[in-house]
């Protein structure tokens, strides 16, 4: 009886975001925009409307959508594309997160009254940018050839698939420290910052070797749903080990996008079919993906703090713009490419979503003003980011004929 009510919810909660998503789309908006507002809607903050069986499995489909949207990324990414975007791809992985997190530590201090630990422990919740909204858009773009002269969308998926994990790792690494000073348990600063490199360094290699393992099965063959079958599985798979097994050296999103880049460049003859199969599996992805992340979203907790969350997002956004642009020195981009890139850096959602309550969760002193100010940075990111990508894209970018 279960499994028929969650299987009715979901059909209705996929019809409910198409429809809302087309709804968006007449005024212009972002078809996401709609999806998320409908999950919002439906959800726990309001009414209230979904079973919690299909709550409680919504984080794996949000995983699996969000696995879809990466693999079909790296699919889009050639060699060439890598050679010219590195540099600036790692900088963006790096410098604007970094800086937004301690930022936010520090206005955290000042507006707060937060201890410099606490504060980063909420300025590295906010600083990741979300994979969820940017890196469908970015997809878009690639798909109707916009900034390609300059690889910039996917200069723009790789940054940020890293980003995520600066952000997690210092979060994690500053939750620790809180920790310690209240439990007396050791742990080595240094260790954890060590892990950065480490974790990246690692999942590059796990997407290498498990392309190497599964190219000559990919290769045999014939029909593209097969191929899909394997190398998405795979994909999957890597997903669900670094959830069970709660890997804090892996990334699995990450090797996500690697293993699509190789499959792309080295097993050609196969890529494309799977890149075909894969974007008619992220048309429905994309539905439940948005939707629970809306569903996640409860704007009632912002209550008094709106004014000084705000406040404390404008200043942070505000540095993470001009991170985005040191990260772009030295590139051929334009000054309305420039832009763009810091537009298309602004929106956050996913990681938000999933951290905001931790704190809270842990005991950790504020930890209900961090969920506040976190979930307020993703209604105020995310749709602005969205909005002002699909606005700009075409106006600050080059589109090929």
């Amino acid at each position: 009886m279960t499994l028929i009510i969650v299987l009715i919810s979901l059909l209705i909660i996929g019809i409910l975001a198409h429809y809302s998503g087309k709804l968006i789309e007449y005024i212009k908006l972002p078809s996401l925009i709609g999806m998320m507002l409908i999950g919002m809607l439906i959800g726990p903050s309001f009414l209230n409307l979904v079973p919690d069986a299909t709550l409680t499995i919504a984080p794996t489909l949000k995983d699996i959508a969000l696995v879809t949207v990466l693999f079909i990324g790296g699919l889009g990414i050639s060699v060439a594309q890598m050679k010219q975007i590195g540099r600036p791809a790692i900088l963006l992985s790096a410098i604007p997160a970094t800086l937004e997190g301690f930022t936010i530590a520090l206005m955290a201090m000042l507006f707060l009254k937060f201890s410099f630990i606490q504060g980063a422990i909420l300025g590295f919740i906010i600083a990741a940018v979300s994979p969820a909204v940017l890196i469908p858009s970015m997809i878009d773009l690639i798909n109707r050839k916009v900034g390609q002269d300059k690889a910039i969308p996917q200069m723009l998926l790789v940054g940020a698939s890293a980003d995520d994990t600066i952000a997690i790792t210092l979060f994690t690494t500053f939750l620790g420290i809180y920790m310690q000073t209240t439990s007396g348990e050791a742990i080595s600063v240094p260790m954890q910052l060590l892990m950065i490199p480490l974790t990246i360094i690692i999942s590059v290699a796990a997407g290498f070797i498990v392309y190497k393992l599964s190219k000559p099965i990919i290769e045999k063959i014939s029909s593209s749903i097969g191929k899909v079958i394997v190398a998405f599985g795979l994909c999957l798979l890597m997903r669900a080990i670094e959830k069970y097994f709660h890997l804090e050296i892996f990334n699995s999103l990450l090797t996500v996008m690697l293993y699509g880049f190789f499959i792309r460049n080295y097993v050609v003859d196969s890529s494309q079919m799977i890149l075909n199969q894969m974007n008619r599996i992220w048309k429905t992805g994309k539905l439940y993906l948005f939707a629970f992340v809306g569903m996640a979203i409860n704007p009632t907790l912002v209550g008094e703090f709106f004014l000084i969350g705000c406040g404390i997002l404008a200043i942070s956004l505000s540095v993470r713009s001009i991170g985005v642009l040191i990260s772009l020195i030295g590139t051929n981009l334009s000054f309305k490419e420039r832009i763009f890139c810091v537009i298309a850096y602004l929106p956050k959602a996913t990681v938000q979503s999933a951290k905001a309550a931790i704190p809270m969760q842990m005991g950790v002193a504020g930890g209900e003003i961090m969920q506040a100010i976190a979930i307020l940075s993703v209604l105020i990111t995310a749709p602005i980011g969205a909005i002002g990508i699909k606005l700009t894209s075409d106006r600050l970018l080059q589109t090929e004929n």
